[in-house]
């Protein structure tokens, strides 16, 4: 289990322009067969091509805020993403913070802009894109769709904003499409082509979601 807990950071690609994919189980690959070919991470490095290298720091039951039982910005693989160098940082994260006990709107609020931040602030300038997570069309992990649905939606985008940086919101992209689900939570290999396609498309200067 501490593989899947503790996973060392996987490289894709070895080119000179540097992504750092950041999150949670969404990011990391859960439930994948092969999460080296079919994490959306992999496979928005071969969209890339050879000039990129793409590493994904996601980590599986993660959450945002600092008082929750795995808090992501206590990990390893955190600080590894801070010290990678990127020239892109792409974050996805605050599923698993819709928990009933973990749920603060406000200090969702502020520790996401400072998180934000951090990235923003580091030493190689990264480019910063927010990801609003996808549908959870189950309830059997504990996480609440609503909470998604009504506030992620809406303080995610906001702080994009207010911060300038392009952002895609994933819930109504995603919204009943079951075909994109495994599990009722993590992504099939279908649905991480969709968020690997979409993410690409931003980053090569298409329009936001």
């Amino acid at each position: 289990m501490s593989d899947i807990m503790y996973p060392e950071v996987m490289t894709i690609g070895s080119g000179a322009i540097k992504v750092a994919t950041v999150g949670d189980s969404l990011t990391y690959g859960y439930g994948l067969e092969n999460r080296e070919r079919d994490a959306y991470p992999s496979i928005l490095a071969e969209k890339l091509g050879h000039h990129y290298q793409v590493l994904n720091f996601g980590l599986s039951g993660r959450s945002l805020q600092s008082t929750t039982d795995y808090p992501y910005l206590q990990e390893k693989n955190a600080q590894l993403s801070f010290e990678s160098e990127a020239d892109i940082v792409i974050i996805m994260i605050g599923s698993n913070d819709s928990r009933g006990p973990y749920w603060n709107k406000e200090r969702f609020i502020r520790e996401y802009g400072e998180m934000v931040d951090r990235y923003l602030e580091m030493p190689s300038q990264p480019d910063v894109y927010l990801m609003v997570p996808p549908y959870v069309p189950t309830s059997r992990f504990g996480l609440n769709n609503e909470i998604v649905r009504t506030e992620l939606q809406e303080i995610i985008p906001r702080i994009a904003k207010e911060k300038g940086l392009d952002w895609v919101n994933f819930y109504p992209l995603t919204e009943g499409r079951l075909e994109y689900y495994s599990d009722g939570l993590h992504l099939t290999p279908l649905g991480n082509q969709f968020v690997a396609e979409t993410i690409h498309a931003v980053i090569m200067g298409a329009s936001p979601k």
